[in-house]
C-alpha cells in the first residue's frame, strides 16, 4: 500500500476549500509574510490586541482555520496559494523594511528627517503625536520629504510598512506645517486615495488656510471646466463657512456650462448650504426653483433650499 500517496491525497483535500481564487486567503498569507516574518502566532496576538495595522477584511476565525489547515497538511499554504506576482510583492515589502531600519544606523544630522519618517511609518499609534511634532518642528525643510512618501504608491499599499497609513499621517504633517509647496500635490491626491486618506488630504488643505483657499478659488473658475473645477469644489467645502467662497459657488451656478456638470454643480450648491447671508440665500432659493434649473439638480438642492428658507424666515 502506497502510504505517501495516501498522505498526498489527504492534504489535497484539507486544502480544498482554500483555493486559488479566495481574495481573503490570499490577504491573509500576505499580511503575515510581510508584516508578521511568515508567523501565524504572531500574526494572531496582533489581531487580537487590535493593533493599527489589522485590515478590516481579514477575519480572525479565517486566520485560526488557515493555521489549522497548515498544521494538518505540513506546509507553508502560502507557497501553494500565492502567485508569483504575490511573492515579488511580498518581497518588496520586506526590502521596504530592511531600507528603514538601515536608515537608523546614519546618525548624523543628515540622516534626521530619514529617521523621523521612518519613526512615522513604524509607529504603532493610532495617533502618533509624538512623531508627528517632531516633523512638524522641521518646519519647512522637511516638506519635501513629505511630499515623497504623500505620494508613493508603496507606503500607501497596506501590504508596506506602515500599512498603508503613512501617506495619510504625511498629509497631517504637510498641514501642520502649513507650507504653501504642498498646495498642488495635496490637490492632486484628491480623488486617488480611498475616503479616508482624503479626509486628511481636504484636511491638509483647510490647515494651509487662506493660500490653500485662494489657489483652490482660482481652480474652481478656471476654464474650460474640466476634473480640476469638480476636485476645487470638493475642496472647498472645507471653506464653505467662507462668505467669498459662497459668493463664487452661487455666481456659477447660475452659468448654464456649471449647470451641465452635474458633480461640479452638486458640490457648488452643498457649498451654498452655509449660507448665512440673506441676499445671498434668496439668490440661491430663487435660482434653485426657475423652472430652467435642472432637474437633477432640484433634487439635490432640495434639503438645502428648505433647511434655508427656515433661516430666512
Amino acid at each position: 500500500m502506497n502510504f505517501e500517496n495516501e498522505n498526498e491525497d489527504e492534504n489535497e483535500d484539507a486544502l480544498e476549500p482554500f483555493s486559488m481564487d479566495n481574495a481573503e486567503d490570499h490577504i491573509i498569507l500576505m499580511h503575515r509574510n510581510a508584516h508578521f516574518a511568515g508567523n501565524f502566532d504572531e500574526m494572531l496576538s496582533y489581531y487580537n490586541k487590535g493593533g493599527v495595522g489589522t485590515l478590516s477584511e481579514i477575519d480572525i476565525p479565517r486566520i485560526e482555520k488557515l493555521v489549522e489547515t497548515e498544521k494538518r497538511v505540513g506546509k507553508d499554504l502560502a507557497k501553494t496559494l500565492l502567485s508569483q506576482d504575490e511573492i515579488e510583492k511580498i518581497e518588496r515589502s520586506k526590502k521596504a523594511y530592511v531600507a528603514l531600519r538601515d536608515i537608523y544606523e546614519d546618525t548624523s544630522s543628515k540622516g534626521l528627517h530619514a529617521r523621523l519618517i521612518a519613526d512615522l511609518i513604524f509607529s504603532e499609534e493610532e495617533d502618533p503625536k509624538d512623531e508627528i511634532n517632531a516633523i512638524v518642528n522641521e518646519k519647512g525643510s522637511i516638506v519635501t520629504t513629505l511630499l515623497d512618501l504623500l505620494k508613493s504608491q508603496d507606503f500607501s499599499d497596506p501590504l508596506f510598512p506602515g500599512y498603508g497609513r503613512a501617506p495619510n499621517l504625511a498629509a497631517q504633517c504637510l498641514g501642520a506645517i502649513g507650507d504653501k509647496r504642498a498646495l498642488i500635490t495635496l490637490f492632486e491626491a484628491i480623488g486617488e486615495s480611498n475616503i479616508i486618506a482624503e479626509e486628511h488630504i481636504l484636511q491638509a488643505l483647510k490647515s494651509i488656510g487662506e493660500p490653500a483657499k485662494e489657489f483652490l478659488l482660482k481652480v474652481v473658475k478656471s476654464t474650460p471646466l474640466n476634473r480640476d473645477n469638480e476636485q476645487a469644489a470638493i475642496a472647498l467645502l472645507q471653506f464653505a463657512n467662507d462668505k467669498s467662497v459662497q459668493s463664487l459657488a452661487l455666481n456659477m451656478l447660475n452659468d448654464k456650462k456649471v449647470q451641465s456638470d452635474f458633480f461640479l454643480a452638486t458640490h457648488l450648491i452643498l457649498i451654498c448650504e452655509a449660507l448665512e447671508d440673506q441676499e445671498l440665500i434668496k439668490k440661491f432659493i430663487t435660482l434653485c426653483e426657475e423652472d430652467s434649473f435642472p432637474r437633477n439638480l432640484k433634487r439635490e438642492a432640495i434639503p438645502i433650499v428648505k433647511s434655508l428658507k427656515s433661516k430666512a424666515n
